[in-house]
Order: structure tokens, then sequence, then C-alpha cells
């Protein structure tokens, strides 16, 4: 286990995000990402930084729909399977 400032064994919040990741196996990033839409926010918490309540309802609530399943737990900004924007020539003939 890696050794953090005081806080985070002090958070229960980042507590269950550290749990969470060690049953998914998802990275601390992909976390962010997933969950709030920020590749530091594990960083930043594990380094202290103090959490909004709505905040911290988002993410427990995230966790929560990740643990059971449900088809609409949040997933960030993932751009998996998306079409990007059609390709148009500029200037040019298309």
């Amino acid at each position: 286990m890696r050794t953090y400032l005081v806080s985070y064994r002090c958070d229960p919040l980042l507590r269950a995000i550290e749990a969470f990741l060690g049953e998914s196996g998802l990275s601390a990033t992909s976390f962010g990402m997933r969950a709030m839409n920020d590749p530091r926010f594990v960083h930043e918490m594990r380094a202290g930084r103090e959490v909004r309540r709505a905040t911290r309802a988002r993410v427990a609530a995230y966790i929560r729909a990740a643990r059971t399943g449900e088809s609409g737990a949040p997933e960030g900004r993932a751009t998996e399977g998306r079409a990007g924007p059609p390709n148009r020539v500029i200037g040019g003939r298309s």
C-alpha cells in the first residue's frame, strides 16, 4: 500500500475510493476521469484536497452505480465508441 498524508487515512471518501480502485482495477487517473471528469482528482485528494459535499455525493453515487452495474453509471468524458465530427475539406472540393 502507498503512503500518503495523514488526510488520506482520515477521509472516509478517499478510503472508499481506494477500496473501489482495488476492487475494480481502475487506475486513479481513470477513476477521476470517469467519476469527476478530472484525471487529477484522486491524486489531489491523496495530497489533502478538500472536497465539497456535492462532490462527495457525486463520487459516492458513481461508486454505488459502478458496484451495482447500473447502466446509467456516469462515465465521465470517455470517447470510446463515439463518432467524431464529419470530415470536411475547407477551401477545396468535397
